[in-house]
């Protein structure tokens, strides 16, 4: 019985110390510089030009099934046939 209170009290001081370290480490990191934000206008045209084809592929599939008759009966916003106004966006 002797044997445990020395490793018991070894363990608690082992939590304690634990305790201590992680609050000092949420110190230094809660007072850190955020990092700064880079605004990349590249990134942006890319993610504009990504949806611009993303739109145009859909368009030329909607265009395929119409004329195949996969979807007659129904008027479909992206598909150029069903809208008259409606262009196949080009990039």
């Amino acid at each position: 019985m002797n044997s445990v209170k020395p490793i018991g009290h070894f363990l608690i001081v082992l939590g304690m110390i634990n305790i201590v370290l992680h609050l000092i480490t949420h110190n230094e990191i809660s007072n850190e510089k955020p990092s700064p934000v880079i605004d990349i206008t590249a990134i942006d045209s890319l993610a504009k030009d990504s949806k611009s084809r993303e739109s145009m592929i859909m368009q030329i599939l909607l265009l395929g099934q119409h004329k195949n008759g996969l979807h007659e009966g129904t008027v479909i916003d992206l598909c150029p046939l069903c809208q008259n106004d409606l262009k196949i966006t080009e990039l």
